[in-house]
């Protein structure tokens, strides 16, 4: 599943970048904006309010964001794991520095305290997300652009595209390296826009105690540096089902994808 996770993430990086390239060289009318998600949110509102889209975002975008918001019901935040281009290059920069810097998890140079992490996780990425969608809705146009490391590395130096933003890029990309998946963590507004869903999500990870030995691998090994070996079954909205605990595991069956089901009202069977 590690690789095939891989072969995924660089399948998709590489058809994002060649859609980027062919658009700006005028040999393709489908730009990297088309393929995002998180346009459909961005043009929501001008859509169900005015009957009109936000910019370059379309019947694509919206549809996209309704059908990844029914995959994070059914299995978490796995787009982000599996399929997000950004997500897959912060997370190799992630990999790349711990091993560069021989750090034992991904906990970074500055590790968060876990009130602060959980802060910045729901506060912080709500407050941008909170003000995308309102400079957006209220321009008309996709304002977020310019700070979007997705459009910013896949579009080929795309539409709004400025020197600024590479200096965004690069900020980002440092902070990364000290603050593992900081953007992941704190900053993306897509990733606040599931989180909800991702929390209700049904394909979760469990762990059998029977089998588990406690060796903490799965922790050291979670990119999103949540705590697998202490909890029975991993709820947390963070989980992209990466997989990469299971995988780092050395003991067969302590952890395992389970399908959980919908609690039921008391009373009722």
């Amino acid at each position: 599943m590690k690789r095939l996770r891989l072969i995924f993430q660089l399948s998709i990086v590489a058809a994002a970048a060649f859609a980027g390239v062919r658009y700006a060289l005028g040999k393709s009318l489908v730009s990297v904006e088309t393929y995002c998600p998180f346009g459909g949110l961005e043009t929501a509102w001008s859509f169900f309010t005015r009957r009109r889209f936000s910019c370059a975002a379309g019947e694509t975008n919206l549809a996209l964001f309704i059908a990844l918001i029914v995959l994070t019901i059914l299995a978490r935040k796995a787009f982000c794991g599996w399929v997000c281009p950004a997500g897959a290059l912060f997370e190799w920069e992630a990999k790349l520095a711990r091993r560069v810097f021989k750090r034992r998890d991904f906990s970074g140079v500055w590790p968060v305290p876990a009130k602060v992490d959980r802060a910045l996780k729901i506060g912080l990425r709500i407050a941008v997300l909170g003000l995308v969608l309102v400079a957006t809705w209220k321009t008309g146009e996709l304002v977020f652009r310019g700070y979007d490391p997705y459009y910013i590395v896949f579009s080929a130096h795309g539409h709004d595209v400025k020197a600024w933003s590479y200096l965004v890029l690069a900020a980002l990309l440092g902070l990364g390296l000290v603050m593992p998946m900081a953007w992941c963590k704190y900053l993306c507004p897509l990733g606040a826009a599931l989180w909800p869903a991702s929390i209700a999500g049904r394909l979760r990870l469990a762990r059998n105690e029977h089998h588990c030995t406690g060796c903490g691998a799965c922790d050291k090994n979670c990119p999103q540096d949540l705590p697998v070996s202490r909890v029975k079954e991993l709820t947390s909205g963070e989980c992209t089902l990466c997989l990469e605990c299971t995988a780092a595991c050395p003991t067969p069956q302590a952890l395992e994808l389970r399908w959980s089901a919908v609690p039921r009202p008391k009373g009722k069977r």
